[in-house]
């Protein structure tokens, strides 16, 4: 299983999201991250897929956990997702090869352009809850290429101990 991060940058009324542009997810928007390379540890990683993906800068001190959600293709656990929101960065959104970022309303956020389990977690998170969920995809044929179904969701908050790198 892979460990991975989400970053999503947030103001008092505005999300800024990525639409992703290749691989797993292309055409949806998402927040920004990815794998937690070796020697990383998950906010290292938020930070750097933060300034790869769209140009934004931030520090460790600003980044709020906020879910901690294990995917899984076919019951088969794939990632380990640590999700943070930041408040405070430096820097302007910039197209990169992986995302085209772009604000929008806390109150349009476009749930119906991402993943389905997304809008679910996310408006708990939007709420002012921390959330930790198993999320379950069905997908026949290959992930990445063929269509991903959600499944189901189920929270766990035994997964706050998986947190840990």
């Amino acid at each position: 299983m892979k460990k991975t991060t989400l970053c999503i940058p947030v103001t008092r009324s505005k999300i800024l999201l990525g639409r992703k542009k290749v691989r797993w997810g292309a055409g949806k928007w998402n927040g920004f991250g990815g794998k937690i390379e070796k020697g990383e540890t998950s906010e290292e990683a938020a930070i750097r897929e933060l300034r790869e993906e769209c140009g934004l800068y931030t520090h460790e001190n600003f980044l709020e956990k906020v879910a901690v959600l294990k995917l899984y293709i076919n019951e088969d656990p794939k990632f380990l997702m640590h999700t943070y929101l930041v408040r405070i960065w430096t820097g302007k959104p910039t197209e990169s090869g992986e995302m085209i970022p772009q604000w929008h309303s806390l109150k349009k956020i476009p749930y119906d352009e991402m993943w389905k389990a997304d809008s679910i977690w996310m408006k708990k998170v939007f709420s002012g809850e921390k959330v930790a969920a198993h999320i379950h995809f069905k997908i026949e044929g290959t992930p990445g290429e063929d269509e991903e179904v959600f499944d189901r969701i189920e929270y766990d908050d035994s997964l706050w101990e998986d947190w840990k790198n």
